[in-house]
């Protein structure tokens, strides 16, 4: 169904004395009908290029040199006219806004099917039936699409291409920005559709565990040039570690990693395990019966009541919200009575499914928002009476689409945008600048225009801009979504500092594993109300609650739950569950 064969993609140079960029050198693959091929590998390394070249948008719409040949159902994507390929192929991009151009959701998912030329009367139904399949079959229709959170526009951008009822879905980072469920219910319709329709899947993404539960084959790109190739199972117990190449391994495999680098040379058969599922197999094979320590639950293990909010004295708080609610529309309210406060030095992690209004809540930190009722206070002033230029120099925010704060010639100008504003200038302007730019590897892509650079590079130099502000309170909105290992790595290690140097921060996120690593306090919004508050530790404790609001708890609690061992938890981490199952069998069963 898609034969690439021997594909060389090379970008005009961005200046007349610079040299061209090559991204794709000499690509080649098949995907067979009813397939599913998983691109992976580190940012800039052509996942997004294959993607455009495959929809037969680049060089067209990106400028450069193609050469070698794409086929899409036997046809040559390069000679075929514009929009021949609409009722074979749809295309879902990593930036949904690039796509999402009409006035309602409704007109949104109709215009694909005018396109087409389908009956008006069949529209209604396969306008419903697309909506359902992506979770959002209660939006209003005459919603705006700009309206709808990042997440929500994920989906419904998939929905307009799945009305389509493509042959060939091509999708660009699908799972970026959704909630744990969302993603869940992703991957069960994908699934359903290749068995249903013989649907062919081209999947450029980062998430192992979407490769993982989606793929029959994953190709690894690392400077242009294939690095490795096979099916998930096979290719993800070589890659040494957490990752290769910018490649993450599904937490599964870094729990089996952790164990069979222990039983090196023990003669045990090596685990590998790709999910949950496999690995608690995996587990009671082994043998380990139950602690002779009866535990009920996660709290017992540290004393934490579940249900209870989090509590601290705090003087001057960072941040203090009283009965606040907001609505765009009197009729659909989105904050609902939310009352907070953050000590000034903690690291929370704001999480809830797509639509819950974390990114509303958030934007009210930074005045971009203000308050229908109640009070926001931050660093123990009002909001209310304070310029969003005042709020800017007590909070560093990063939109969840960096495209939306992004607008200066170079790399170096925007990174140098916020401190100026802020008044710095001189030598203390460059130092900040370029520390920013070193900090987050960035100075070699300086001079570069930002629009050239990949979707996770241009989050990572709206994150440097950020950084170079140096403000007390930091509020990040999904900062890594779309980046590889080594730039969520970058980020994290950036928080970190500035945690441990006394900045408050609010990481917005869906990916408990990140804030299982890094958060001390874990906030979970639902309908616009807060269902649960405390440490990681106490909310994972409450399954009813993260499944209503559209949450997982991470691997290691998944996984010691159902083996009834939640003493093997440890520090909820995938590789701190595996030594904590190490110790607790013998030296004589490990010698078995």
């Amino acid at each position: 169904m898609l034969q690439i064969t021997d594909l060389h993609y090379t970008y005009p140079p961005i200046r007349p004395d610079w040299p061209e960029q090559v991204v794709l050198d000499g690509i080649s693959f098949e995907v067979s009908s009813g397939r599913c091929l998983a691109v992976t590998g580190p940012n800039g390394c052509g996942k997004s290029t294959l993607v455009l070249a495959v929809a037969g948008l680049a060089p067209g719409l990106t400028g450069g040199y193609l050469s070698g040949e794409v086929r899409v159902a036997g046809k040559n994507v390069q000679t075929e006219p514009p929009g021949a390929l609409a009722d074979v192929l749809g295309l879902v991009l990593e930036d949904p806004v690039g796509q999402l151009f009409n006035p309602t959701v409704a007109d949104e998912i109709a215009w694909g099917l005018e396109n087409l030329g389908i009956d008006p009367v069949e529209m209604p139904a396969r306008i419903d039936r697309a909506l359902a399949a992506v979770g959002l079959a209660d939006i209003p229709r005459e919603q705006p699409p700009q309206t709808l959170s990042g997440g929500q526009q994920k989906r419904l951008a998939l929905a307009a291409a799945l009305a389509l009822e493509p042959r060939v879905l091509v999708l660009d980072q699908p799972s970026g920005g959704l909630a744990p469920a969302a993603r869940t219910e992703m991957i069960a319709v994908l699934r359903d559709l290749r068995a249903r329709h013989d649907l062919t899947i081209l999947l450029a993404e980062s998430d192992p565990a979407v490769i993982a539960a989606l793929a029959d084959d994953v190709l690894l790109l690392e400077g242009g040039h294939i690095a490795a190739q096979g099916a998930p199972r096979v290719l993800y117990p070589k890659l040494d570690g957490q990752h290769q190449g910018g490649a993450a391994i599904p937490p599964a495999g870094q729990f089996a990693s952790t164990v069979n680098a222990a039983w090196n040379g023990n003669g045990h058969t090596k685990l590998v395990c790709l999910t949950v599922d496999e690995a608690v197999e995996h587990v009671r094979h082994l043998g380990l019966e139950k602690g002779e320590i009866q535990i009920k639950d996660f709290t017992d293990l540290t004393g934490e009541k579940r249900g209870t909010q989090w509590s601290e004295n705090s003087e001057k708080p960072a941040v203090q919200l009283a009965n606040l609610c907001f609505a765009y529309d009197p009729a659909q309210p989105i904050l609902r009575d939310i009352s907070l406060t953050i000590p000034r030095g903690q690291f929370v992690a704001l999480t809830g499914d797509n639509g819950a209004g974390k990114t509303t809540l958030a934007r009210h930190l930074i005045g971009l928002l203000r308050p229908t009722t109640g009070m926001v206070s931050i660093l123990g002033e009002e909001t209310a009476g304070m310029k969003i230029g005042q709020l800017a120099k007590r909070v560093g925010f990063a939109f969840q689409n960096p495209e939306v704060q992004i607008f200066n010639p170079t790399v170096r100008e925007e990174v140098a945008f916020g401190p100026r504003n802020l008044g710095l200038n001189g030598q203390a302007l460059d130092t900040a600048v370029e520390a920013a730019l070193g900090g987050f590897g960035l100075a070699h892509l300086a001079d570069y225009p930002p629009a050239v650079l990949s979707f996770g590079v241009r989050r990572l130099v709206a994150l440097a801009g950020i950084a170079a502000m140096n403000t007390p309170i930091i509020v990040l909105d999904e900062p890594t979504v779309g980046l590889d290992t080594a730039g969520q790595a970058h980020v994290m290690g950036w928080l970190t500092e500035c945690h441990s140097e006394g900045a408050t921060i609010l990481l917005i996120t869906h990916d408990m594993e990140l804030a299982t690593r890094h958060a001390q306090r874990l906030l979970v919004l639902h309908k616009g109300q807060i269902a649960a508050d405390g440490p990681p530790r106490a909310v994972f404790a409450q399954p009813e609650v993260l499944a209503q609001a559209g949450l997982e708890p991470p691997f290691a609690v998944q996984l010691t739950t159902r083996l009834g061992r939640p003493d093997l938890s440890a520090d909820l981490t995938p590789q701190g569950t595996a030594r904590a199952l190490l110790e607790r069998l013998n030296v004589s069963t490990l010698a078995r």
